[in-house]
């Protein structure tokens, strides 16, 4: 965000304190995102760490106020304010979705991509008219990226099974009984262990991990900026692009 900003005449002023302050607010929402409202452990410790995410949240989520307003960035608070009201919108009709049943794992996809999008989405008034289909194509694909490995991490753990990709995955290919015993919640171990074998959704994960992976590398391949500003993308990128699954990262330590 901070390298197409900075080549704007528009946003290069305050292009570092931009690019700061949203990720600030991502930061506050991710963390608030972190509390596990659902579960059944209320126990002193658990309780204690709730609250303890909920007060680093509301601080990471309250420091861009402070920070724009001294640099007289109203317009920039009115900006990101609206945006995370954006996002908090679509996180209800996501989870109402859900609710319904009415989900596919490409539709809880799209949702998530759509959340961690929409507040750096909130300055592309400010970059150059040239640079913003490249700035969405990058955004987009990164921010598919990010979702899928965290949902490849999920995919490990029976504890984050449901409501993930993995989850959404099941149900939309699962038969009748199998659904209904995650409706019912009648499941265990067992039966995770089962469907995720069953529908190889871990192989489906590392599989659409790999094709947004080349989309990226097309992408930056494809690049007409200045060389600065291509080093720097291309650096910020490439752990992600690199990184392994922890399935062929396991294989590659032993």
């Amino acid at each position: 965000m901070f390298a197409f900003l900075n080549r704007s005449k528009k946003g290069a002023e305050h292009s570092e304190l931009i690019a700061l302050v949203t990720s600030l607010v991502q930061v506050g929402l991710d963390t608030h995102d972190m509390i596990e409202m659902a579960t059944k452990d209320e126990s002193d410790r658990n309780l204690r760490s709730r609250q303890l995410k909920v007060l680093a949240g509301d601080y990471f989520s309250s420091r861009f106020y402070h920070l724009l307003a001294h640099a007289g960035q109203i317009d920039a608070i009115r900006a990101l304010s609206q945006a995370v009201c954006a996002v908090n919108q679509l996180k209800v009709a996501t989870i109402e979705k859900m609710k319904l049943w009415a989900m596919t794992a490409e539709e809880y996809l799209r949702a998530c991509v759509s959340l961690r999008k929409t507040l750096f989405q909130s300055f592309n008034h400010r970059m150059a008219a040239q640079d913003v289909s490249l700035w969405e194509q990058l955004l987009d694909q990164v921010a598919e990226l990010e979702v899928m490995k965290q949902e490849q991490e999920r995919s490990e753990q029976f504890q984050r099974f449901e409501g993930s990709w993995s989850y959404w995955h099941v149900w939309q290919q699962g038969t009748e009984e199998e659904r209904r015993k995650m409706k019912q919640r009648a499941y265990d171990t067992a039966f995770w262990s089962a469907m995720m074998a069953k529908y190889e959704v871990r192989q489906q994960l590392a599989h659409q991990i790999r094709l947004i992976q080349d989309k990226l590398q097309t992408i930056t391949s494809a690049m007409s900026l200045d060389a600065g500003t291509t080093g720097r993308i291309v650096q910020l990128l490439s752990p992600l692009v690199l990184t392994s699954s922890p399935t062929n990262a396991a294989a590659q330590r032993s």
